[in-house]
């Protein structure tokens, strides 16, 4: 890999086997190490689905390995939280 290639992170898969997922459903996910692929795939999988469960409360495990042939599995239990978002403009 080039050191270009490090700076933009490394390709992983994730999926979540309690949904009946495998590792042929993985979603490709290019992050800086598993861990931040998890939380990425948990950002998209409540955005995927609009249901918000886990930032909603409901802690959910995935499992990611990089995407390279015979690669290392590991094991994260991702959860989440709303956070409340607030703006100001000038009043006319």
């Amino acid at each position: 890999m080039s050191i270009f290639g490090s700076i933009r992170g490394s390709a992983y898969l994730v999926w979540c086997p309690d949904r009946g997922a495998t590792r042929g459903d993985a979603r490709r996910i290019v992050a800086y190490n598993p861990e931040s692929a998890a939380t990425a795939w948990a950002e998209w999988d409540d955005a995927s689905s609009a249901d918000y469960t886990i930032v909603g409360g409901t802690d959910t495990e995935c499992v990611v390995a990089e995407d390279l042939e015979g690669s290392a599995e590991w094991r994260f239990t991702v959860s989440g939280e709303s956070v409340p978002s607030y703006r100001a403009r000038k009043a006319a």
